[in-house]
Parts: C-alpha cells; structure tokens; sequence
C-alpha cells in the first residue's frame, strides 16, 4: 500500500515576509517611484532634481589667451656719412707719417723741348772762342774769334740759300738750308765761296773769315734757326 506524501507546514500568518537582496533593491525603487507620483496627484510641489554643482573656473585656472606680441620697432640710427679723406701735399715732418698718400704734382708740360733722340747734331764751323754768346733778343747767334782767313766750314750737308752782304751789319754772309728743317748762317766772312742753289756737304769749305759788317774785329757770327726761330747753337754742336 503506498504510503502517503509529506506535507509543507502552512506558514504562520504574521510571519515576515523574506525578500532575497536583489528583488529588495527593486522595491525600494518602486516605493520611491509610487511616493513621488503620489506626491504630484495630492498637488505638492513637484520635486527638484538635485542638480550637481557647476565648477566655476577661477581665474586662476582659466586658460590665458594666447596674444602675439610684436615688438616695437626700433627707431632707424642715423646714417652718418664718414668724412672722406683727401689726398693733401704736406711739406711738415709729419708729413712722412701721415696715411694720406700725397697727391703726386702734376708734371708741367715742356716747352718746345726737343728729346734727346730726336735733336740733331750739327759740326763747328771753325774752332775759335767764343767772346758772345747766344740772347734772345739780343743775340740771336754765337760770335767766334778767328784769326782773319780762318776756313769757315758748312755745319752740316744742304742747300745754299743765300751768298751776298745785302743785309746790314751781317757783312759777307752765308744761309745755308737743310734737310732737317734747320737753317745755318755764317756772317762776317772776309771772301764767299760757293753760290745761291749750290749743294754743300758737311765739312765743306764755303767761306773766309774776315771783318765785314758792324764787327771790330776778325770773327764769325754762326747762327742756327729752327724755322725762323733762333735757337742755341751750343746746344746743337757736337764737333768739328
């Protein structure tokens, strides 16, 4: 005969009621729903929420703005212009310590001075002394003493250009023209030898000496003319 199922005792009418945790929190919850939705049906003032307090940056932690500074602009210098240096002929003895170089003086030109290369040499016409020498203006020539007959001897080759005494106090004289654009002149002579247009070598023979013209005495008055301007014989003879 099968025996009979044991029964649960019935739970006592007072006994608590046990909730397990998780369906305890839910409660909770509901009862905080249904108090609060109650609250709003009776004509309470609806709850405020609890707002989380707002964080109010200080100054402090406010971020600075970031501004871009440009500098002032410095004022322009002046431009100041050194003195310039100039060149200064100094004749102190500082003058050999001073840095500025002396400006060289500027060569003054020559006048219708002949070079050396370019000069032409004439001969003696005779060998005497000279007791006149060459004057501008006063003396256009060279007088040589010679004793009276001395040879008088063409100074360089050409062409006779005159052979007379036409002209005062030249007495006998002699023009003799050369290649070289010089012409020679040979005055005072005793007696002439050669002719107008005859060609002569240098050396050559053409007169005497003699006194003839505005002289005292025996000579030769030898005058070199470059053109027609009388230069210094002595300047031009080399020998006889």
């Amino acid at each position: 005969m099968a025996q009979p199922a044991p029964t649960r005792p019935a739970p006592a009418a007072n006994a608590p009621r046990v909730i397990p945790a998780p369906a305890q929190a839910q409660a909770r919850a509901n009862e905080k729903l249904t108090f609060t939705q109650g609250a709003q049906h009776a004509g309470a003032a609806p709850a405020k929420p609890v707002e989380a307090p707002k964080t109010v940056a200080t100054p402090a932690q406010a971020p600075a703005k970031q501004v871009a500074e440009i500098p002032a602009r410095q004022a322009e210098k002046p431009v100041v212009e050194k003195p310039k240096q100039v060149a200064k002929l100094e004749t102190g003895p500082a003058a050999a310590t001073s840095a500025v170089p002396a400006a060289a003086p500027a060569a003054a030109p020559q006048a219708a001075a002949e070079p050396e290369s370019d000069k032409p040499e004439f001969r003696w016409p005779a060998r005497g002394r000279i007791i006149q020498g060459f004057k501008v203006g006063a003396n256009e020539g060279i007088n040589i003493a010679l004793p009276e007959g001395t040879s008088v001897k063409a100074a360089e080759a050409g062409v006779v250009a005159y052979a007379g005494n036409e002209l005062k106090g030249y007495g006998n004289l002699v023009l003799i023209r050369h290649p070289n654009g010089f012409v020679s002149a040979y005055a005072n002579n005793g007696e002439i030898s050669v002719k107008r247009g005859e060609t002569v070598k240098r050396g050559q023979a053409i007169a005497k000496s003699g006194q003839t013209g505005n002289v005292s005495s025996p000579q030769l008055h030898f005058e070199l003319r470059k053109g027609s301007t009388p230069v210094d014989p002595t300047e031009y003879l080399a020998g006889l």
